[in-house]
């Protein structure tokens, strides 16, 4: 067929023209369309489908190269989509479901558009119940797998985990929690990513992630490239750096990679660069969550993919059974189980998912039907989140609250993002967003925005200490509300000025509360600085021999503002400060530098009238 009708053309027809009265070889006098033969023995491609789809015979047999032709695009166009969506070969993963039946309408399509007769026919029959099958199968497991009938089930997945505790036996306090958010985190990021002069227009910050390094709060910020263009021009050399910031001090440090050792594999690269990738046809069968960046006891950076599962028929109760590291520099690749994850790892479990898991468990431990009409004990979490570091190990903190219950929570808990220990404490209070308002409402007049909430223990208090941030999003204030009297807030602009003042306020309204433990210390003057925050004067002094500032607050030492350097001034510093380069302080005493040298002079004057003997007439 595809000869005849470009035959004229090698035959040459009368002289060579094709485009005589005869162009086709009819014959004279037959003006014949030269698809005729086409559709005689096929039909068109529109008749192809519409017999192919409701079951009609096709014309002809399906020759041995359309069979072939047929085979080898839908396989290349097979790669292509694996290639580019990379879902997992497991029947667990309904988007490899969603990918098998994608690839067999496709197959259905082509084998309409090429293929004919009994062949055509059968794959049509296959194709058809195979999809029919699957629609009913998915319906079927999802009624299978409902709350209805495993409540238990979902109960169970979290149950083994948890422990009640008694609120003495919360231990986070002021010492090691962070400060920042992570909006505030990642202002201090874009900051330093500027001091990368030769690399800054060629990379971004991707995203930033919580960790413990070596027990502190820190949020690692890898870079990653900007578009394909820049991926293209550094892919030999990789990423030279990632970002770490110190979420108490605010330290932020550029880390930059050894030389020849920069990042290659990313989530922003291309082709088999990328990240996902990367993991993906090493563990085709393996359904990844989402990873994580962080840093091993030496520093070194890794991705960390948590592996899932779900326990609950093929698509229902996701859970973690592992954890697989992928080294970004050299792409190798390590799998862990549960049980044998590194110590180093901090994000195992997402707080998403704990949150997911301890509402099944809230909801469904005493069945479905309770949760529906009943709702004794139903309980739920709230729906936000913070995270608290505790020894080398990270935790999230989250309220939880009853499902009838609008602004109060009934406790909280306390969950190793590690292992998923669990510990719940049983205590009435405002819930976090209540808390957010009403220190919201203290600098209203500021129009200051509150962080969601860490709930700590202050002088026996579980209390809500937030960070107020102004419409840039910059840190101005801290604030703390008492959880079980949320009408009790106590703001500051630093966090030991906000712990003086919410001292000082659980003081005046009963509570008994433990003096500040302070050290004695004394010495010569050497410099003096002055600020003015939120309206109140702040004295920040060092003395000779050392490198600390220490901050007298103008309102509560008034002598503070006679101060010269040369004095010698007599400090009670707060030990809790203790290592940070500003560290909070009264003004105990002061002598002046005039002063003190009249007295030197006036008992120099006395020894010498002492030495002199009297002279006798």
């Amino acid at each position: 067929m595809f000869f005849s009708f470009f035959g004229p053309f090698g035959n040459g027809g009368d002289n060579g023209n094709p485009f005589q009265s005869d162009p086709f070889g009819q014959g004279p006098g037959q003006q014949q369309n030269p698809f005729s033969g086409m559709n005689r023995q096929q039909g068109s491609a529109k008749d192809m489908f519409r017999n192919f789809f409701n079951g009609k015979p096709t014309y002809g047999k399906t020759k041995p190269s359309r069979v072939i032709l047929t085979a080898v695009i839908f396989l290349v166009q097979l790669f292509v989509q694996f290639y580019i969506m990379l879902p997992a070969i497991n029947i667990q993963n309904m988007d490899f479901w969603l990918f098998v039946g994608e690839n067999l309408i496709i197959l259905l399509a082509l084998t309409a558009l090429l293929c004919t007769g009994s062949l055509a026919k059968n794959i049509r029959k296959v194709v058809l119940a195979v999809i029919g099958i699957g629609v009913v199968a998915a319906v079927a497991l999802s009624l299978l797998s409902s709350p209805i009938l495993q409540s238990h089930r979902y109960a169970d997945i979290i149950s083994a985990d948890i422990e009640q505790k008694e609120i003495a036996e919360y231990t986070p306090t002021i010492d090691n929690v962070p400060l920042l958010d992570k909006d505030s985190a990642a202002r201090l990021a874009n900051r330093a990513l500027g001091n990368l002069v030769d690399e800054v227009s060629q990379f971004e910050l991707y995203n930033t992630y919580q960790a413990t390094v070596d027990g502190a709060p820190v949020r690692v910020q890898p870079l990653d490239y900007v578009g394909f263009v820049k991926w293209f021009l550094n892919r030999n050399t990789g990423i030279p750096a990632y970002i770490t910031v110190d979420m108490k001090t605010q330290n932020t440090q550029i880390v930059r990679m050894p030389e020849g050792e920069g990042i290659k594999y990313s989530q922003n690269a291309y082709f088999n660069d990328n990240l996902t990738r990367h993991v993906r046809f090493r563990y085709p069968c393996d359904m990844l969550g989402t990873p994580h960046f962080e840093l091993d006891e030496n520093g070194n950076p890794y991705w960390v993919y948590p592996v899932l599962e779900h326990k609950i028929m093929l698509f229902n109760g996701t859970d973690v059974k592992g954890v697989i590291t992928v080294d970004p520099v050299t792409g190798d690749c390590q799998r862990y189980m549960l049980g044998e994850i590194p110590d180093w790892i901090d994000n195992v479990y997402s707080p998403e998912l704990i949150m997911q898991q301890y509402d099944w468990y809230g909801s469904y431990q005493s069945g479905w039907l309770n949760s529906v009409i009943g709702q004794k004990g139903v309980v739920q979490a709230t729906e936000g989140y913070n995270y608290i570091p505790k020894g080398n190990d990270l935790y999230m903190y989250t309220g939880v609250t009853s499902v009838v219950s609008d602004e109060s929570n009934i406790g909280f808990i306390f969950t190793n993002l590690r292992t998923r220990e669990t510990e719940f404490y049983e205590i009435a209070g405002a819930e976090e967003f209540s808390a957010m308002e009403s220190a919201e409402g203290v600098v209203q007049h500021l129009n200051y925005d509150a962080t969601f909430p860490i709930l700590l223990m202050i002088e026996g208090q579980p209390t809500y200490t937030v960070a107020l941030k102004d419409n840039a999003g910059l840190v101005k204030q801290y604030g703390m509300v008492n959880m079980a009297q949320y009408q009790l807030v106590a703001t500051g602009a630093t966090i030991t000025d906000c712990l003086e003042n919410y001292r000082a306020l659980l003081e005046r309204n009963g509570a008994q509360v433990s003096e500040s433990a302070t050290t004695e210390l004394s010495g010569v003057i050497d410099d003096i600085r002055t600020a003015v925050i939120n309206g109140t004067t702040y004295y920040y002094i060092r003395l000779q021999g050392n490198e600390v500032y220490y901050i007298l607050s103008a309102a509560e030492n008034e002598q503070a503002v006679l101060l010269n350097v040369g004095d010698t001034a007599e400090l009670n510093v707060e030990t809790a400060d203790e290592g940070n380069e500003l560290q909070k302080a009264g003004l105990k005493g002061a002598t002046a530098a005039v002063a003190a040298q009249e007295e030197q002079t006036q008992t120099e004057s006395e020894i010498i009238d002492t030495e002199i003997p009297e002279t006798q007439e």
